[in-house]
């Protein structure tokens, strides 16, 4: 059974699919059931479009013609998002679908706000079990590690100088930093396009620190989150804050990161904490670094 990635969820029993092109399914959630997390592996070789009926998801005609990556990884991240509705309790039935709306972005039930994200060949949900609001939104991002021809490739368009050195202080080599940086900036985008209503570049948002769990045997790879700030006037204004925390979990293939709205992380920073007051002693300076962005 997989580690939970974040230190305030757990983890849930493990969904067999009836289809051959999804596996490794794995739910996760935190202690009040404010949050779920689905992920799963998908398979290009297994994949037919009849899976869309079998599952009874809907096939929008905006993929009739997208090639099967596109097709089968859509597939992925809708079921994977009905599973954590359905984990929510608050739904009698099997939960709407998920559409398509602003921006590409999915459209969730009055209920939930959430978020989805793939890459080659694994998909992952996530759902907060409360409409989307100023202090209620989510937006979670997976990638695969870039190499290092990819990463200096696109290390200029994706960071800055500054940002670069806050992750290679803490251990990370350029490329991994390069990633890390770019996935933060595309869940910070999935978390607060419905309040900016347009896109913008990476450019609106700079790295500023690094903070990672140490020893923890109870999550998979290096963890913790980092600090990222606005810097986009008109990004800021509509924005629902100026600084964000991003979780991170890094695997041997890949990294994925979640930002929550400040409400939502207050409520598992003050679970963390206790947790680790239960266990032993905690420093000062850690419960500063947990607070520094929710007061």
């Amino acid at each position: 059974m997989l580690n939970a990635p974040f230190p305030f969820l757990s983890t849930l029993a493990s969904v067999t699919s009836k289809l051959a092109n999804l596996s490794k399914i794995q739910l996760f959630t935190d202690t009040s059931q404010r949050l779920i997390l689905a992920r799963g592996n998908f398979s290009l070789e297994t994949y037919q479009q009849t899976d869309f009926t079998d599952l009874m998801l809907d096939f929008p005609a905006s993929l009739e013609f997208s090639v099967v990556k596109r097709q089968a990884e859509y597939l992925a991240g809708r079921y994977l998002g009905r599973l954590a509705m359905q984990q929510s309790g608050l739904f009698n039935h099997t939960p709407p679908q998920i559409g398509i709306g602003l921006l590409r972005a999915p459209t969730w039930p009055k209920v939930v706000t959430g978020s989805i994200t793939h890459h080659e060949y694994s998909a992952c949900a996530v759902v907060l079990t409360q409409p989307l609001a100023i202090n209620n939104f989510v937006g979670v991002d997976i990638e695969l590690w870039l190499s290092s021809q990819q990463a200096s490739e696109i290390a200029e368009s994706i960071h800055n100088p500054d940002e670069l050195h806050v992750l290679v202080k803490a251990g990370f080599s350029n490329a991994q930093a390069t990633t890390l940086i770019f996935s933060a900036k595309e869940a910070l985008f999935k978390a607060i396009c419905p309040f900016v209503g347009e896109y913008f570049s990476f450019d609106a948002a700079e790295l500023h620190a690094c903070f990672e769990f140490t020893d923890n045997s109870m999550i998979t790879g290096r963890s913790g989150w980092l600090t990222l700030q606005l810097t986009t006037e008109w990004v800021v204004a509509r924005a629902p804050q100026s600084k964000y925390r991003c979780w991170f979990n890094c695997r041997e293939a890949d990294v994925l990161t979640l930002v929550c709205s400040n409400a939502a992380n207050a409520h598992w920073l003050n679970s963390i904490i206790e947790d680790c007051r239960n266990g032993e002693e905690i420093s000062e300076a850690f419960i500063l670094c947990c607070s520094e962005l929710d007061h």
